[in-house]
């Protein structure tokens, strides 16, 4: 029947299944059917698409999160030094080799210059007049003074005492300190770029590398911070309010023990009440907040066993390490003694006195930077020696910066502590735990 289709013979079961479906349904319906499956089509394709892209968000997501942190911007920041003395090495490098290639090497050329001035000095005293002193002198001083001009123009461009030393200022350890210097707004100036495309990218590589060190800076200083604020609060806070509780312990066994022989039944109350104050005015519940003190109040007012009021003072929290101000003698102490150790290393290092090596810390770690002491650049010095010290000098610079803003940090604390209690004396606040 023409409902149920013509059936087509052929060889070819592909065609046979084809021409069935097609006979099967009406064209209609055929055409219906191929509009869903494309749309269901087009559908899982955005899905797809979707997801991909779900994906690459919450991808840029964690790596921004990351880059942020402070592990995330250490590591930035250590790259972004890193890449900047390739950078730097590449361009002013190969500058200062094309130089080196157009010129003789600098301690050839002075041994030449040594070599004609023995020379002249021997022909003046085999043909001049010897013992007529004013002549000879005169002479042999014009000598002199040309070849000490030779030899300071020789010392500009490199030279170190060796008579075959081939200068070369923009090795990969001298980039690194370059950058150093630029990124943390020290500049020494013992090394400068010498070609235009060098000082666009000195630009650029600062626009954007002082704000990134200044932020890690910050971020590690809190570190910093944190860490040191917890062994003040173990070492030095801990052992203290330990004689403290111990003493007022003492005083409490004391007092239930009096109270006890005199017969009083509130005995364990006025012992716990005294034992309150004396916490309190010790400071070992001072930096609570006022629901913190409410809550230790309540507890030694159902106080009523000298057993528990014992214990009670033992498990008294002591103040949480955050909310303990570091002394500013304490820090300025272990500026100072960083500086110190600083100067002893690099009078070890340069041979310099140790009032050079304490005036190099500070002044670079103060990012003042006047150039004036650089370490490696000593004549003694051979490349290797130079390259440690200037990587040992890029060392001690980071960790001293990130020890500074440490110590800025613990210092502004305990300045506006020292304000907000002087607020509260003043009645200018009625809580220091407002701000």
């Amino acid at each position: 029947m023409a409902a149920q289709g013509t059936r087509i013979e052929s060889p070819d079961e592909s065609n046979l299944n084809k021409e069935k479906f097609y006979y099967s349904h009406p064209p209609h319906q055929n055409q219906q059917i191929l509009t869903n499956q494309t749309s269901i089509t087009r559908r899982e394709v955005r899905r797809k698409k979707t997801k991909k892209i779900e994906k690459f968000k919450n991808a840029c997501k964690k790596t921004t999160t990351f880059l942020f942190s402070r592990v995330g911007l250490c590591i930035v920041c250590i790259g972004y030094v890193a890449v900047g003395g390739l950078i730097f090495r590449s361009i002013e490098g190969s500058y200062e080799d094309e130089k080196m290639k157009n010129k003789s090497l600098v301690g050839d050329l002075v041994n030449i210059r040594t070599d004609n001035l023995v020379h002249e000095i021997w022909n003046m005293t085999k043909f001049e007049k010897v013992f007529h002193e004013k002549n000879y002198t005169s002479k042999l001083k014009k000598k002199l003074i040309e070849y000490q001009k030779n030899l300071t123009d020789a010392v500009k461009d490199g030279y170190k005492g060796s008579l075959s030393y081939n200068a070369t200022k923009w090795t990969y350890p001298g980039s690194i300190l370059y950058s150093v210097t630029i990124v943390t707004t020290i500049g020494y100036g013992h090394i400068t770029c010498e070609t235009d495309t060098g000082k666009i990218v000195t630009i650029f590589y600062a626009i954007f590398g002082i704000p990134m060190m200044l932020l890690c800076l910050a971020n590690i200083g809190s570190s910093m911070a944190n860490l040191f604020r917890f062994m003040y609060a173990r070492v030095c806070c801990g052992y203290c309010n330990y004689v403290k509780r111990r003493n007022i312990r003492m005083k409490a066994a004391a007092t239930l023990s009096s109270a006890a022989a005199a017969g009083q039944a509130n005995a364990a109350a006025a012992a716990a009440a005294l034992s309150l104050a004396a916490l309190t005015s010790n400071n070992l519940i001072a930096h609570a907040s006022a629901d913190e003190k409410q809550n230790e109040n309540e507890k030694f007012a159902k106080t009523a066993d000298a057993t528990e009021l014992i214990d009670l003072i033992d498990e008294t929290n002591v103040v949480d390490y955050k909310k303990i101000t570091v002394p500013i003698s304490i820090t300025l102490f272990v500026l100072s003694s960083y500086v110190l150790l600083g100067g002893i290393l690099f009078k070890t290092l340069e041979e310099w006195t140790v009032i050079e090596g304490v005036y190099f810390c500070f002044i670079t770690l103060s990012t003042i930077g006047l150039g004036d002491y650089v370490p490696g650049n000593s004549i003694n010095d051979t490349d290797t020696q130079a390259e440690l010290k200037l990587v040992g000098c890029s060392l001690y610079l980071l960790m001293g910066l990130s020890l500074l803003a440490m110590c800025f940090n613990l210092m502004q604390e305990e300045v506006t502590a020292k304000f907000k209690k002087l607020a509260v004396r003043l009645g200018i606040i009625d809580d220091p735990n407002y701000w």
